[in-house]
Order: C-alpha cells, then structure tokens, then sequence
C-alpha cells in the first residue's frame, strides 16, 4: 500500500533577503552588506520541503503566478519532490514576495506581499480538489499566510474526515474557538501564544500555564515554541483527560540566520507524529532541527535532512 502524502495548504513565497546592520528608522537609507539573495520560502512551502528532507510524503496546495519567481518556486518543490498538482498558476497575480532583512546576529524582520497567495482557496475547483486530497492524506498542515476563509474550510473539512490538522498560527491572527476545536496540534511561538490566550508569556512556567489555557479551548495537543530556550508540549490523550507536559532544551548553536526555523520545527515535529513517535521524543526531533536550521543561512536552502539531524543529537 503506497505511503499516504503529508498535504500541505499554505503559501509559497520568494525570499529577497538583504543583510544589513540595524532596522533602518523612518527616513533612514541603509547599505546593505553584500549582494540581494533571491531564495525560495513562504511559510507553506518550507514546512513542506522540511517534511521532505525529514523523510516525509508530501504533497503541497498553493498558488504561484505566471512569473519568474513563480517558476523558480516550483522547481524548488519538484527538486524536494513535493508532488505539486495541487499548486494553481495564476494568471493575473504575481507570485508572492517576502522581503527579509537579516541583521548581524541573526535575527531578522520581514514584510510579506502576499500576491497569488491571498487567492489560495477562492478558485473552487482548486478547493475541490484539495478536499478531494484531504481525504487521502495522513495529516493536513497549515499556516496564516493564505486567507482565513480558505484556512477555516480546509480545517473544518479534514476534521469531517477525521484527517489529523496541525496549523501553526503564523502570522498571528485569531481564529474562532470552533476552529481550534478541530484541529490536532497547534503549534504557537510566544506571541503568537499571548495574542490566543489574553496570557503573557515571559518563562517557561508562563508556557506552560498558556498551554494548558488552550487545551482547555478544546485542542488536543498545544506546542509553544520558545525560541533560544527550546520548546514545551502539552496534550490530553483523551478530552477531559489528564494534561501530560514536555519540555526540550535547545542546543546551544551559532546562529547564522533564523529564517524558517519555526518552519523547519513545524515540519521536523510533524513528520515525527505521522511516524507515531511519543510526544517527547517528537518535540526532541523538532527542536533539534530547529536548532541546526538557524546554523545555517537561507528559508529552504537551510533546511537540514533526516541523517543530519540525527547525527546532531545522537
């Protein structure tokens, strides 16, 4: 019996990535330190190719444009052999763009033009066929960088098939409780966390009261991803059950750039639960392929394999 795929409903983007010293201030001109970098991302996309480098089936819907970028983009699916007949080329819309500046140490800040992304779900024989798909799949993944219409559908419509759902809330926007109630797994970072719960988060312990928080909004698993200090996992085997919690400590690393590292861990996490590892060992899995992708410059092109990561933590 063939694998079933991973199906990944998100955006795909071309990074234009410039390193620079300081976010610039209003009016500020800057000079960047080298050449503009042009390297495939979006939030859907590098989940997508971080499950294929992990060991994972994929399959990923989305939406390019009938542009450059958009041709690059796919080729760097079919590269991780991501079956993308699910991705729709519009004809109108260009391709969708993120703008990333990396600073010194790291750390980044990036502006999304969406474009052919915000129309991902909104051709209905695309939302068809992904449903048609959802019922084939052994998990949906998703993410906030398509419209909350088509995130809202997909969701509803794999809990109708007992489909598991695993969103990340990135960017951060609120969704109605009914919709966190379908889903599998929530993965959060701690903004993200807050801006759901009304909590504030600044430690550990503050993650995981958060946690349980949201397992009392009905979700299964909730996974809050703290950066620099690791990640927590909470979950109830059964409704009403009692809570588990799990934390992992990050590896300390030199931080060459954390673009996609929260991508990656999303990926890394889910394709471990597909392989029905325990809940602490999949939030070990996660957090060290989070740790070696920030090693390493670039959205996908850091995104680190299977044998990679294992040997990190072995």
């Amino acid at each position: 019996m063939p694998q079933k795929n991973i199906l990944v409903v998100g955006s795909l983007n071309m990074d234009q990535v410039a390193r620079i010293p300081h976010v610039p201030v209003w009016g500020e001109t800057l000079l960047a330190q080298g050449s503009l970098r042009l390297i495939p991302g979006g939030k859907g996309a590098n989940q997508a190719v971080a499950m294929a480098r992990l060991g994972g089936a994929v399959a990923m819907a989305g939406c390019v444009g009938n542009d450059p970028f958009g041709t690059q983009l796919l080729h760097a699916l079919h590269d991780a052999t991501i079956n993308t007949d699910l991705i729709v080329v519009d004809q109108k819309e260009a391709s969708g763009t993120a703008f990333i500046f990396l600073g010194p140490d790291g750390d980044n800040a990036i502006i999304v033009a969406p474009g052919t992304n915000a129309r991902v779900g909104h051709d209905m024989e695309q939302l068809a066929r992904i449903f048609a798909s959802i019922e084939q799949a052994s998990a949906v993944v998703m993410q906030l960088e398509i419209p909350l219409d088509t995130v809202q559908k997909v969701i509803a419509h794999a809990h109708r098939q007992n489909v598991p759902v695993i969103l990340n809330l990135a960017p951060a926007q609120q969704l109605p409780r009914k919709t966190l109630q379908q889903l599998s797994v929530l993965v959060v970072n701690e903004t993200e966390a807050s801006l759901l719960s009304g909590q504030r988060l600044e430690n550990r312990e503050d993650a995981k009261i958060v946690a349980t928080v949201l397992l009392e909004y009905g979700i299964p698993t909730v996974v809050i991803t703290l950066g620099s200090r690791g990640a927590l996992l909470a979950t109830r085997d059964k409704p009403g059950g009692q809570i588990r919690t799990f934390y992992q400590e990050a590896p300390k690393v030199h931080v060459v750039d954390t673009t996609a590292a929260g991508d990656c861990f999303v990926g890394a996490l889910t394709v471990a639960l597909t392989e029905q590892q325990q809940p602490e060992q999949a939030l070990r899995f996660a957090t060290y392929a989070s740790a070696l992708k920030v090693t390493r410059f670039g959205a996908q092109s850091g995104l680190p394999t299977r044998e990679e990561v294992i040997a990190f933590y072995s």
